[in-house]
């Protein structure tokens, strides 16, 4: 078992970014079109980033993607919950095997195989890569991710928004596809997030307000940092969105064209803990952290927000809501921790 949990059980502040000392410094003063490019600069530059083969993913996502309650595992991304690694689909049955899913579908970006993506020839041997090289869209890891076969199939190429998840999930998994695609719209200049479902406009993805609403209820939490941490060390990029996630916001969001300044608690900052209690509950909660003031949350179990407090580090709260299971997020100016709740 690792020391972090998985996305429906989520740890944060345990794993660290493995970003170098100055990696995004300069994205600093920058807003909009200089912004984007600044960021591209990074995550595309063709002196440092490298692209592997279609089946070196293979190897990559069961290191990024392993359960962390099972290293025997990888963590499928929809179904949300572990199969066995050696469960891969080798053959044209996919039912009870896993395979990989484009966040950002083929289709939709117009990426694609070739045969040398056949080859596993390990971390040492790549192609080199820029920000015009959409083909390469179709092997990179950050936006690849392990899925069960049957779900992969069900999902198709719809747009986030038409695919909300197999029902009875968490959808934990919301936020980190979010900051996968616009990860993807920032690596490569052909590739786009716009509002709505652009049938027939290769190139183009949605919904991105959809998008953004699962961003900010799904925050980066020890999963995805790690799984951030393995493919930067495959493929020598990061995503940004995960190490800054207060950057979708100037990009995509509603900071939109504002400056934008690196958060000096980027590296080493304390994990936010509260607890709360009693749970299960009969709609009185008391929430109890090291922080001096909070905004409390109350979120259905699909992200839907029902209500909003402001509280100290030592405060009560009326939910007044019916009984069934709430998620609540508790944010302080830098972080925002989740918990599930049960209400009798």
């Amino acid at each position: 078992m690792a020391a972090f949990g998985t996305p429906i059980k989520p740890t944060y502040g345990i794993v660290k970014s493995t970003q170098p000392v100055g990696y995004y410094n300069s994205l600093n003063g920058k807003a909009g079109a200089t912004l984007y490019q600044a960021m591209q600069n990074i995550v595309a530059n063709p002196d440092i980033v490298r692209v592997q083969t279609y089946n070196d993913v293979i190897d990559i996502l069961k290191e990024a993607d392993q359960n962390p309650e099972n290293s025997n595992q990888v963590w499928l991304v929809y179904l949300e919950k572990g199969r066995s690694k050696l469960d891969f689909q080798e053959g044209s049955s996919n039912i009870g095997k896993w395979n990989r899913e484009h966040t950002f579908p083929r289709s939709r970006g117009g990426f694609f195989s070739i045969e040398a993506d056949e080859t596993i020839d390990g971390k040492d041997i790549y192609w080199k890569t820029n920000a015009d090289s959409l083909r390469h869209g179709n092997s990179d890891a950050h936006a690849l991710r392990v899925v069960d076969g049957p779900e992969n199939s069900k999902r198709g190429n719809q747009f986030y928004g038409q695919y909300r998840g197999p029902e009875g999930t968490l959808g934990k998994f919301k936020g980190d596809v979010a900051r996968s695609v616009f990860y993807m719209a920032i690596r490569y200049k052909a590739l786009e997030i716009v509002k709505g479902y652009p049938e027939g406009m290769v190139g183009k993805f949605g919904d991105l307000d959809t998008l953004l609403v699962w961003h900010r209820n799904d925050p980066p939490d020890d999963f995805e940092m790690n799984r951030n941490n393995v493919v930067y060390a495959w493929q020598y990029n990061r995503n940004p969105f995960i190490d800054q996630p207060e950057l979708v916001e100037y990009y995509f969001g509603n900071k939109t064209g504002e400056i934008w300044q690196q958060p000096s608690y980027t590296y080493d900052r304390p994990a936010l803990s509260f607890d709360i209690y009693p749970n299960p509950t009969t709609n009185r909660l008391h929430l109890k952290g090291s922080f001096h003031l909070a905004r409390v949350d109350v979120l259905s179990m699909d992200g839907i927000l029902l209500s909003s407090h402001q509280i100290t580090n030592d405060s009560e709260i009326d939910l007044n809501i019916k009984p069934g299971s709430y998620i609540i997020k508790l944010s302080t100016e830098n972080q925002s921790v989740y918990r599930k709740i049960l209400v009798k």
